[in-house]
């Protein structure tokens, strides 16, 4: 089996976390390989599927600075993206014992493989929290969904901290490891560090992890209809980025899904 290197762009935050969905479920149908996909999102804030807006974002900033609400479909907190943050996705089938474990035990060595090439020491905390110099520099969500082991995450490069702490809320009583919230870019700790350098790391160590001979590819037709219908039936919708519980409308999107994908 191959890995297929997926890097697709697009100016909308909304399409981007549409395509997140539709990559796991046409994995899930095997239409296309194992895969992994290399992205930047223009300014926006990512909800975790479990978490409320107005808990975990500064609404009144938000709304100031004109930046997006977006919410994905797996869980995990809410991170703030820019054109400084490298985010990758990656959609696998294995049949594993414990899928958490696997995701974050053993999936997840190529972020940390990736860093080392750096030259940095990264170290994982609170099982998804990737740290350097005890500074948090990546994030991680997973879940298994369709069948598919699906791990995305988001790494800052040279993202705008000032502004991430002006949109999201840090607890005032917490029982969580502060880390979580003392967040630094690599280029704290790497000089002339460049996001395609990085992404290049990223691919070749989850070739590595994975035993997998890479190769680069454009979406397939089923992943761009199905990334439209989920961003016009679910991510492009109030109900499902801001409300809580959000609106998923899971049985009409899953009717035309198969439609598609047969």
């Amino acid at each position: 089996m191959s890995l297929r290197i997926l890097s697709y762009k697009s100016a909308n935050p909304y399409f981007n976390l549409a395509f997140e969905e539709a990559l796991a479920r046409v994995r899930g149908a095997d239409i296309v390989d194992d895969t992994l996909r290399i992205w930047v999102n223009k300014n926006s804030i990512v909800l975790g599927r479990f978490r409320k807006a107005e808990k975990d974002v500064n609404m009144e900033n938000a709304k100031k600075f004109k930046v997006p609400i977006v919410r994905r479909f797996t869980g995990g907190g809410t991170v703030y993206h820019d054109e400084g943050c490298l985010n990758y996705s990656l959609a696998v089938k294995r049949d594993v014992k414990y899928p958490v474990d696997y995701l974050y035990g053993s999936l997840l060595k190529g972020t940390l493989l990736a860093l080392k090439e750096l030259g940095l020491k990264p170290y994982l905390r609170n099982t998804n929290d990737i740290v350097v110099n005890e500074r948090k520099v990546s994030g991680t969500a997973a879940g298994l969904r369709w069948g598919v082991l699906f791990l995305h995450g988001s790494i800052l490069v040279n993202s705008d901290l000032l502004k991430l702490y002006s949109l999201l809320r840090i607890p005032k009583k917490h029982d969580f490891d502060p880390v979580k919230y003392r967040v630094a870019n690599l280029s704290a700790f790497v000089n002339n560090i460049e996001i395609e350098e990085l992404a290049e790391l990223l691919a070749k160590s989850y070739s590595r992890v994975l035993g997998e001979d890479l190769y680069f590819d454009t979406p397939v037709l089923e992943e761009l209809k199905v990334t439209r219908l989920l961003y016009n039936e679910k991510y492009s919708k109030e109900g499902w980025n801001l409300k809580y519980p959000p609106e998923d409308r899971e049985k009409r999107i899953k009717e035309k899904i198969k439609e598609i994908l047969g």
